[in-house]
C-alpha cells in the first residue's frame, strides 16, 4: 500500500467550502496524530512532539478542519495538517524554513485541504524568511505537483535530505523564493487564521 495520494493528475475533486483553516491548538494534537498516522507510520511518541511543536512560537503548525458532532456537542474534527519550521547544521540541506508533515485523511484528499495548507504554511513562513524548502519522496507525485503550484522549484535530488531517507531511494529537494515585488507579505499564521 502507497503512503501517497494515487497520481491522477486530470482528475480533481470539488473544493470543500465547509473546511476551516487554523492555527493548530493544544486540543487538536489527537486529531493531528490520528491523521498523521494514515501514512501507515507508528511514529512512537508522537503525540508528545506534536504538543511540544503547537505550543512552540518558533514554528507554525496549521490544521484543516471540519464541525463534526462528538458526545459533548459540535467540535473541529482534524482532516489535514501541516508544519514548518527552521532546520540546521545538516550537511546535506541548507540551513533555513522547511515545510512539513503536510498530510490530508485519505477520506479527505481531493477537496482542496492540502493546497490550503501549504498555502497558509507558505504565508506564515513568508514574513520570517525569503526562502521556504520542503523534502518530498520522489514517488510523491501528487505532492510535487502541488508544491509547483505554489511556485517551488527542485533545487536537488538525492538518496538523503536532512537525515530523511525515502521509500523508493530518492527525495527532492523544494525551494520557494518569496516574490518581493509581489503584495507584500502575509501576516503571521495566528493573525491570518484568526487564532
Amino acid at each position: 500500500m502507497s503512503h501517497f495520494a494515487e497520481y491522477l493528475p486530470g482528475r480533481h475533486g470539488m473544493r470543500d467550502a465547509t473546511l476551516v483553516l487554523r492555527a493548530a491548538l493544544p486540543g487538536d494534537v489527537d486529531g493531528i496524530a490520528r491523521v498523521a498516522r494514515t501514512r501507515g507510520d507508528r511514529l512512537v511518541g508522537l503525540e508528545d512532539r506534536l504538543s511540544a511543536w503547537v505550543r512552540d512560537d518558533e514554528r507554525v503548525v496549521v490544521v484543516a478542519c471540519r464541525a463534526a458532532e462528538t458526545d459533548r456537542g459540535v467540535g473541529d474534527e482534524v482532516v489535514g495538517w501541516s508544519s514548518a519550521s527552521r532546520m540546521s547544521g545538516h550537511d546535506d540541506a541548507p540551513d533555513g524554513w522547511y515545510v512539513s508533515s503536510l498530510t490530508v485523511d485519505p477520506a479527505w484528499r481531493r477537496r482542496g485541504a492540502g493546497d490550503r495548507l501549504l498555502a497558509a504554511v507558505v504565508a506564515a513562513t513568508s514574513v520570517r524568511s525569503p526562502v521556504l524548502r520542503s523534502i518530498v519522496n520522489a514517488t510523491n507525485l501528487p505532492s510535487l505537483d502541488l508544491h509547483a503550484a505554489h511556485a517551488f522549484v527542485e533545487e536537488a535530488r538525492g538518496s538523503s535530505f536532512a537525515g530523511i531517507t525515502f521509500l523508493g531511494g530518492e527525495g527532492v529537494l523544494l525551494r520557494r523564493q518569496r516574490d518581493d515585488h509581489a503584495a507584500p507579505p502575509a501576516p503571521d499564521v495566528r493573525d491570518m487564521l484568526g487564532a
